[in-house]
């Protein structure tokens, strides 16, 4: 598991639980709280990350990367 430190927010990538050779990203706010997750799982690390920087990029002003 890895996470992506923002100014407000993190990406967290985690294993599916349907299959743990599949990921998806979460985005939680500073205190912790989820604020969104992906729709699907992906394939690599990877591709969760990237997906899940993009979404934030899209819908947080400070959505860059630390």
């Amino acid at each position: 598991m890895t996470t992506e430190i923002t100014r407000s927010h993190t990406v967290e990538i985690v294993p599916c639980l349907d299959d743990p050779r599949c990921f998806r990203w979460i985005i939680r706010s500073r205190g912790g709280a989820v604020v969104e997750h992906s729709p699907y799982a992906f394939v690599t690390q990877n591709g969760a990350r990237i997906s899940g920087e993009c979404w934030m990029r899209e819908h947080f002003c400070d959505g860059q990367v630390a």
